[in-house]
């Protein structure tokens, strides 16, 4: 698969669900410390019980999340997966199988936290993202 263009990272970072709160500068620090990685139709992106050590975001083609119980989920262009699992620091909860060629952008761990240690701005962003469901629910008049 083609690689991306410095811009077209930029570009795409930004159109990110995860990232979609941050600013411009925090998107172009995020870029920094992204990197492209191709999964060939089939190939395991990660096992569950692995660490979580790296988040992705599916560029093009498509990703599977299969669960222990047999549940599954498919994660498309501008999705972002195995975040809450480095976020808390847990072991994957489930594998991550490419669906046919695919191109993502990964974020390790330990870079991630390195850039939220320094920029409060993309902590901001991170919150206003996975508060946002909770707060539409309870408007709603709903619970989780």
């Amino acid at each position: 698969m083609p690689e991306l263009a410095g811009i077209e990272t930029l570009v795409f970072l930004q159109s990110v669900d995860l990232f979609r709160h941050c600013r411009a500068e925090e998107v172009v620090r995020l870029a920094a410390i992204a990197s492209e990685r191709s999964f060939a139709a089939g190939e395991r992106v990660y096992e569950q019980g692995d660490a979580a050590d790296a988040l992705f975001c599916v560029v093009r083609g498509a990703v599977a999340l299969e669960g222990p119980g047999g549940e599954r989920r498919r994660v498309g262009p501008l999705v972002a997966f195995g975040v809450v699992e480095v976020l808390l620091g847990r072991m994957r909860a489930t594998s991550a199988v490419a669906e046919g060629d695919t191109l993502a952008l990964v974020i390790e761990a330990d870079d991630f936290f390195d850039l939220l240690a320094n920029n409060i701005e993309i902590v901001k962003a991170l919150f206003r993202q996975f508060v946002q469901p909770e707060q539409a629910l309870a408007a709603a008049g709903g619970s989780r």
